[in-house]
């Protein structure tokens, strides 16, 4: 398979064809593939003295080099992003839950006979709580209520719909004019 130096494509096989090499990261001695090592230097790793390394694209994405409007600036080489976040009190914005109900006492119609509330509802009349079993309710109360910290520490996965596939990189070729 032709390709030129440096050049990487995506290759659905399962083995990287001769001349090419997976983009995985490896380092390579820079004696036998000088080619190679004068387009790449140390960008993706090695000393610059024995070894460079191959971009590793195993479970990446590629993004160009450099910024557009609005986006962030992406250097040559450098890795960026993560898999997943695990969310914690310190990066989430200050915020709170309200929920709203209505609070219903059971009361009973009729005139208490004890003076506490142990055991007993709300009464009518005289005495302010009765034994008998309730027989109405009082007249329903809103409430605001502010609701507590709910959750785990699991991290969130940030992957987006992705298919598998093999990066490639041409080891010997035709050698890359400049422009």
């Amino acid at each position: 398979m032709d390709g030129t130096i440096g050049e990487i494509r995506l290759f659905a096989a399962n083995f990287a064809p001769r001349n090419w090499q997976y983009c995985n990261g490896m380092l390579l001695a820079i004696r036998s593939n000088t080619a190679l090592f004068s387009l790449f230097g140390t960008v993706y790793g090695g000393d610059g003295v024995t070894t460079f390394g191959l971009p590793n694209l195993a479970g990446r994405s590629a993004v160009g080099v450099g910024q557009a409007p609005g986006l962030s600036y992406y250097q040559q080489g450098k890795l960026y992003g993560t898999n997943s976040v695990t969310l914690t009190m310190q990066n989430l914005p200050a915020h709170t839950h309200t929920v709203s109900g209505n609070v219903v006492i059971p009361a009973y119609s009729d005139e208490g006979d004890s003076g506490t509330p142990a055991n007993n509802v709300l009464a009518a009349k005289s005495a302010m709580y009765s034994d008998q079993g309730s027989d109405s309710t009082t007249r329903t109360m809103p409430l605001a209520l502010q609701i507590g910290t709910a959750g785990s520490s699991d991290a969130l996965t940030f992957v987006q719909p992705s298919l598998g596939m093999n990066y490639i990189v041409c080891l010997y070729g035709v050698f890359p004019q400049r422009s």
